[in-house]
């Protein structure tokens, strides 16, 4: 049997890697100018896969961090300086690094190569990271111009309250840098970056991710599927219906498809088959979901999962008792902030649709 061509929950790239020319395009062009970038998509949408596919192509160093990883501020500074040893020579770095308010133990790894930093933990200072923040600055070179990019940015103040004002102070200076923040709280996201009294007001240009187009994820899971599957069109076309194009979700169904096919064969039904395979290997990971939320999470939740009605409308509360407007709209916004609801203009949909799924089955039976 044929290699299954569909990857997902990793960072996808080469054949894997589904269009996004325009993206890519306007991304790489932004990155040649002085300019910072802000990318806002929910989670899942594939920014981490564009921008580390836009890094490895391009001949610049840079340096890549999640936030979601990091535990403490100088955690935050250990990460970013493990990050430069990767790019610059050792002894380039040891030379700042004697110029430090407070020396990180910084130790060669025998068995993987790696460099191991860590400054102490536990003592709140924020001297380590804005003397990293200061080593970056200095990094940048009119010939070598660097690129810092800081994924899910909107995870600073989980970290220090006031760590926005602590890392524009220190940044704002940045010469020869390309600084590009991402985040999937677009709500957030956008207080940092469009709100007057935030220290990062206006700081770049503000990119929004979306799906990809339908009519060229068609061509692509047609292309992927033609030899392999009878009727390669209709049923690209139904996983692209039940995943709402949605790039993560699309990728897991049509995994499961080529699997499903794999075992029992081509039927005209394969992507509903395929979908309930997947609902019912994540049962239990639904159910805990499930028993973390409020009762007016589970009543708006369950709401949207059997009907098209906007769960904002009269009509919704008369079919569901969810109660007042104001109340509905506080709940969806709780819910885009855990990135269970995607907003899109002025409609809510459930992100997961295998998980949308497993709920009106639950509420069927």
């Amino acid at each position: 049997m044929k290699e299954n061509p569909f990857k997902f929950g990793t960072i996808v790239d080469g054949v894997h890697f589904t269009d996004r020319e325009d993206e890519l395009a306007y991304i790489s062009s932004h990155l040649r100018s002085e300019n910072h970038l802000i990318i806002i998509s929910p989670r899942r949408f594939g920014k981490t896969s564009l921008i580390k596919k836009i890094l490895n192509e391009s001949d610049r160093k840079h340096i890549y961090l999640d936030l979601q990883v990091v535990l403490s501020e100088e955690d935050f500074a250990a990460q970013l300086l493990k990050k430069i040893y990767r790019i610059f020579p050792f002894r380039r770095i040891s030379a700042f690094i004697k110029s430090f308010r407070l020396i990180p133990s910084v130790n060669m790894n025998p068995l993987t190569g790696e460099v191991e930093v860590s400054f102490t933990p536990g003592s709140r200072d924020l001297a380590p990271l804005e003397d990293v923040l200061g080593l970056i600055g200095k990094l940048g070179k009119e010939d070598e111009k660097l690129i810092v990019v800081l994924d899910e940015f909107q995870d600073i103040f989980r970290i220090n309250s006031g760590l926005d004002r602590i890392l524009r102070s220190n940044i704002q200076d940045h010469k020869n840098i390309n600084y590009v923040f991402m985040g999937s709280s677009e709500s957030m996201i956008r207080e940092i970056f469009e709100k007057k009294e935030s220290p990062f007001y206006r700081f770049g240009t503000l990119y929004t991710l979306g799906i990809i187009p339908t009519e060229k994820f068609l061509l692509y899971l047609e292309y992927r599927f033609t030899g392999f599957i009878e009727e390669a069109a209709p049923i690209s076309a139904e996983i692209l219906k039940i995943t709402r194009s949605h790039p993560y979700y699309t990728q897991q169904l049509a995994f499961t498809v080529w699997e499903h096919v794999g075992r029992n064969g081509y039927s005209p039904d394969v992507a509903e088959l395929a979908a309930d395979e997947i609902v019912v290997s994540h049962d239990k990971d639904f159910e805990l979901l499930w028993n973390t939320l409020n009762r007016t999470d589970m009543m708006v939740l369950a709401g949207m999962s059997s009907s098209g009605l906007s769960p904002l409308s009269d009509e919704f509360n008369r079919q569901f008792g969810t109660g007042a407007a104001s109340t509905v709209y506080s709940t969806l916004q709780r819910l885009v902030k855990k990135g269970m609801v995607i907003k899109e203009g002025t409609s809510y949909f459930i992100d997961d649709p295998f998980f949308e799924r497993w709920l009106r089955a639950r509420r069927r039976a």
